[in-house]
């Protein structure tokens, strides 16, 4: 039989044929493959410059697990299937510049830290894990950003950026030894020691691989300049080159015949030369006759040669780069912990592992850090090219335990983890650049990974709570909000115990637009030539006669608060309630009759109690009615029963700041003035000492007074006053409810409140109920347990452990959006200094004290003493002199009765 292949003297024939056609040609063939080649290497060059280009702008994120992120197999692999989709999400990229990277380094202390890395184009990919109470957190440089505003009613002072700063709202850097001396570098590649179709070990999920690394990680001090990191790069092999692959290793598991734990068994099926493989392809035999069947092959040899890549084993492949790098002030401790990094790499080691690429003799040992390999390895990992020794292609499910940051079942206690996870903010807040309806809230992180400056609609925000622990930023955060609602144009009180925010704020409200409106209430340690503004809270000055029953209830419930007179203090109470009744009304008719400058202040309660004189002339000039309690009931009360009364008085005159500010007849301090000439109020009462409960009593109940006074006004009419009131959980004992009714109530009357509180629990029932009740902003900070498990209940799918976890100057907030509450989500806090730096004014310091000297009229200490200690006998020289009969009711001749018994 004929052989079908041709005779050498025919295959010589037609060769030398094509050399003479070719011959014949050469000049073209030559043109062209040199115009092939010129093309060939300008498409790679610039296909190549792509790579480079594309590399330069990659993105990065941390996955950030909370400390009960426990995911199943299925949930991992959901995660390689959106990694496998960064490539498309890509578009067209080179190969070299399409992997995603998983780097798993140690940070701060030693800590394991785990990123993905990948394309800029897929950034919204890698933003979104996939992963359950995981964090996905964006590179954040605050350093490298300043975050300024600019208000459309007041021009910045200065221009370019200059920062005063104080607080510090970024984490310190690690100080040290840090950078000193050399530092040496251990390198190494990881490839496959077998053929890629042989399967790692499954390391599973349990115990976690990555416990391992974290345990390397512990001993890396980077506070001196020690690193040690892990990258795993990866890139999605398609379908089709997958089952070509199968392909190729089922028909070499045919040739290869029976064969047994990677043994070829006999002499059978051997696979033969090329000629054999051409022969194969061809259907002959050797002998030039028709090649017979081949004996089908075993299930399990087809099994075992085409190894993990099975066709019913659908999964996604990886073509996987692995590089390790460990940096030490020792080439040893380098080199140990570069052989530490390998060794856990163990744990995925199945009938394939990982080995180093380099040179293995003996003991030396360079691995890639020889030098024919070394800057081929530090180009790939500081740039991110992906290029592979050779080809080594895995399944997600040999390297699940490396597609997702440590879990639950990873013991270490160095692992960076997240309390909890956080929603983005809604990308429907308003960022805020300084708008006048714009409440600031902090930088937030939207869903797309980008990092603004968020606020909250003004109209929303009514009421507002915030919690935490102390220096964590509530204070600064009122301060961001206060400056910003004073230079929008509204009024703003700020209740400050202990004058460190207006010490911080005073340089920022120095500049031309606001320093015509702020006022100074400070009571902390003043010197005699000090100037101080006067409060009268029995001025009737302004007021009707109706007022009294307000202006007495305020000073009798401020000082019962702040001496805890239970309802057992009766007598007590009605002393304080008749004398407070008695010198309002004095005052009511002091000023009617235009001699303001007389009015009895809360000193001239003592006064009234012990100097029947005095008391005589004051009841000559009331109305008879007045002088009932004192006429009856007064002279019977045990010279006993006044002690709790004058003790509680002669507490205030132990304050120089108290007897300054409480001591004036006239007030200069009115809140109902500040709220609607949209005045900028601080309040320092600290300073004062015991009396402090006793002012901030008062001071509280004065502005709910002045806020409820705006029924007079039409809604319309009203401008919105802001209060902010720092520590309430101090100043709520002295309350004595009016905090809950400010929450209540003012509302209506433009009146918006906002308090800071380290606990919440210790707040009164009321308080805390009319808070959380009416609250339309809420913000917590890290928290006692009880205190954060308080304000989770309040944030839903936020729990306790997740508020307990954050950082400083890291809120979770929920806010009123348009009339719909948000879902909570994270917020960072800007420092004052930061954000107001172009408004910040210290040379207007002084004419910013001139400013408040004149809307507040202030007086020095001295003056103000002077005063108050020729006060009484003042009123008695003007009430024995130029005193007029007041009106009696007519009917019994009762009036009689009680004119002879005062006396001439």
């Amino acid at each position: 039989m004929t052989g079908i292949l041709p005779r050498t003297s025919e295959v010589a024939h037609w060769l030398w044929a094509l050399v003479e056609a070719g011959l014949a040609s050469l000049w073209w063939i030559v043109l062209a493959a040199l115009t092939a080649g010129a093309v060939w290497v300008a498409a790679a060059v610039w296909w190549r410059h792509r790579a480079v280009h594309e590399l330069a702008g990659r993105t990065r994120v941390e996955l950030v697990p909370a400390a009960t992120f426990d995911p199943e197999l299925t949930e991992v692999g959901r995660a390689a299937g959106r990694l496998a989709s960064v490539r498309s999400a890509s578009g067209t990229l080179p190969r070299r510049a399409a992997a995603v990277r998983i780097r798993v380094a140690a940070g701060e202390e030693g800590r394991l830290h785990y990123w993905w890395e990948g394309p800029e184009r897929s950034a919204g990919v890698l933003r979104q894990s996939g992963y359950r109470r995981v964090e996905v957190v964006a590179p954040r440089a605050p350093s490298a950003r300043h975050w300024r505003i600019r208000f459309a009613d007041a021009a910045p002072l200065k221009r370019g950026w200059v920062v005063v700063s104080t607080v510090n709202l970024t984490k310190a850097a690690a100080t040290g030894s840090s950078g000193q001396g050399p530092r040496y570098v251990a390198r190494a590649e990881l490839v496959l020691a077998g053929p890629d179709h042989r399967p790692l070990g499954k390391a599973g999920l349990d115990p976690d691989p990555l416990e391992h690394v974290a345990a390397v990680f512990a001993q890396v001090r980077t506070e001196a300049g020690e690193e040690a990191e892990l990258v795993v790069d990866l890139v999605p092999v398609p379908g089709r080159k997958v089952a070509r692959r199968r392909r190729a290793l089922m028909r070499r598991a045919t040739r290869r015949g029976p064969s047994a734990y990677g043994e070829q068994l006999g002499g059978a099926g051997r696979a033969g030369g090329a000629m054999e493989v051409l022969r194969d392809g061809l259907g002959v035999s050797a002998r030039g006759g028709a090649k017979r069947t081949a004996r089908v092959p075993r299930q399990s040899d087809l099994s075992e040669g085409v190894g993990k890549f099975t066709p019913g084993a659908d999964a996604q492949v990886f073509a996987v780069q692995v590089l390790v790098r460990c940096v030490a002030r020792h080439p040893q401790q380098a080199q140990a912990r570069l052989h530490q990094m390998l060794a856990a790499m163990e744990a995925f080691s199945g009938e394939n592992r990982f080995v180093p690429v380099g040179p293995k003799w003996g003991p030396w040992r360079r691995y890639s850090n020889a030098w024919w390999l070394r800057s081929r390895f530090d180009r790939r990992l500081e740039r991110g090219d992906f290029a592979p020794a050779r080809r080594q292609w895995v399944t997600w499910q040999e390297f699940a335990g490396l597609l997702k940051p440590p879990t639950a079942r990873c013991d270490a206690p160095n692992v960076a983890r997240c309390g909890g996870v956080v929603p983005p903010a809604p990308a429907a807040l308003p960022t805020w650049t300084g708008q006048c309806d714009v409440f600031p809230l902090g930088r937030v992180t939207g869903p797309d990974g980008t990092e603004r400056l968020a606020g909250a609609y003004a109209k929303d925000v009514l009421f507002g709570a915030s919690y935490g622990k102390s220096g964590f930023g509530k204070t600064e955060k009122a301060l961001v909000e206060c400056l910003s609602r004073a230079y929008a144009g509204d009024g703003a009180w700020f209740l400050d115990p202990h004058g460190a925010a207006w010490q911080r704020a005073r340089p920022y409200l120095a500049h031309p637009a606001a320093a015509g409106r702020v006022w100074e209430i400070n009571l902390a340690r003043p010197a005699m030539d000090d100037r101080m503004a006067c409060w009268n809270p029995l001025s009737m000055e302004g007021r009707d006669i109706e007022e009294v029953q307000e202006v007495v209830g305020s000073v009798v419930g401020a000082i019962a608060s702040a001496h805890a007179w239970g309802e057992g203090a009766t007598r007590a109470r009605t002393l304080l309630s008749s004398a407070a009744r008695t010198l309002a009304h004095l005052s009511h008719h002091l000023v009617a009759s235009g001699h303001p400058q007389l009015q009895p202040t809360v000193f001239q309660v003592k006064t009234l109690l012990q100097d029947e004189e005095w008391r005589e002339a004051v009841l000559a000039v009331l109305d008879p009615a007045e002088a009932v309690f004192w006429r009856k009931s007064f002279p019977h009360m045990e010279a006993g029963a006044l002690n709790p009364v004058t003790n509680a008085l002669y507490r205030l005159d132990n304050s120089l700041s108290l007897r300054a500010f409480l001591g004036s007849p006239r007030s200069a301090y009115d809140v109902r003035r500040a709220m609607d000439e949209r005045q900028i109020v601080f309040v320092c009462p600290s300073g004062t000492g015991e009396s402090d409960e006793l002012v901030t009593a008062l001071l509280l109940f004065d502005l709910f007074r002045a806020g409820a006074s705006r029924i007079d006004t039409p809604v319309e009419d009203l401008a919105t006053f802001w209060a902010w009131a720092d520590e309430l959980t101090a100043v709520d004992g002295a309350s004595h409810g009016h905090i809950a009714k400010i929450l209540e109530q003012l509302r209506k009357f433009e009146v918006r409140f906002m308090g800071m509180t380290q606990m919440a629990m210790r707040l009164s029932n009321e308080t805390r109920a009319a808070l959380m009740q009416n609250q339309s902003l809420l913000s917590a900070t890290a928290a006692d347990f009880d205190e954060a498990a308080f304000v989770a209940k309040r944030l839903p799918g936020i729990d306790a452990e997740t508020v307990l976890g954050l950082d400083k100057y890291e809120y979770i907030q929920s806010v009123m959006l348009r009339g719909t509450r948000t879902t909570p989500f994270r917020v960072r806090g800007v420092p004052v200094d930061e954000v107001y730096a172009e408004y910040r004014n210290e040379a207007g310091l002084p004419a910013l004290n001139e400013a408040i000297d004149k809307n507040l009229s202030r007086l020095t200490v001295g003056e103000i003493l002077a005063t108050q200690r020729g006060l009484d006998d003042a009123i008695l020289a003007h009430l024995t002199t130029g005193r007029a009969r007041p009106p009696r009711p007519s009917g019994s001749g009762s009036g009689d009765v009680v004119r002879t018994l005062r006396p001439v």
